[in-house]
């Protein structure tokens, strides 16, 4: 009976998107320099570089990493965990991706969890603290066989605060893509 409830729920979502992120047409836009609510974050897309040396961080001799610049503000009254913050912006359509910094495997630029930073001192990022707004840098790398993209194009996700389906937690889930928007690129400078 419980099998026959999930197959009949598993068809009904999927009649209407199931568990895709929403199209980029629905999306709002996503504009560099301005606030945009993704729940728990209010996120301000600062700018967007391209290096092969991170300094203390990391360095590549096999392509380059893609630096976004965002403006992350908690709007929750709890701490937010890295995995939620990392979901919070994706990369679209760019080609050559590695799944991690470091990694061999290439997949889709929406696929990767990027690698994230604080712009002040290039501590890694763990929880953000409820109120409180930090610049900081999401790092995807890119194969150097590929060109360097002249814009990125990127995506916000909201999450929902509900309780897990696994172990009753309450979390930030579902991860939906709520606005989109590109980035000029340009080459760091020293």
């Amino acid at each position: 009976m419980v099998l026959m409830a999930g197959a009949v729920l598993l068809l009904v979502s999927g009649l209407f998107g199931g568990l895709r992120d929403a199209p980029a047409e629905a999306a709002v836009p996503l504009v560099v320099g301005k606030p945009h609510e993704a729940a728990p974050f209010t996120l301000t897309v600062e700018r967007a570089r391209w290096t092969s040396d991170l300094g203390e961080i990391a360095k590549t001799d096999r392509g380059r990493y893609l630096i976004v610049i965002v403006k992350v503000r908690t709007d929750a009254d709890r701490s937010v965990d890295l995995s939620t913050l990392q979901e919070a912006l994706a990369l679209r359509g760019a080609k050559g991706i590695y799944a991690a910094m470091g990694g061999d495997k290439i997949v889709p630029s929406l696929e990767v969890t990027p690698s994230v930073y604080v712009l002040a001192d290039g501590t890694p990022m763990s929880a953000l603290p409820p109120g409180l707004t930090y610049e900081l840098v999401y790092i995807w790398e890119q194969r150097g066989s590929e060109p360097v993209p002249e814009r990125l194009k990127l995506a916000s996700r909201s999450h929902t605060w509900r309780q897990s389906s696994l172990d009753e937690q309450m979390n930030w889930f579902d991860p939906t893509v709520d606005a989109v928007g590109t980035v000029p690129l340009i080459e760091a400078k020293p």
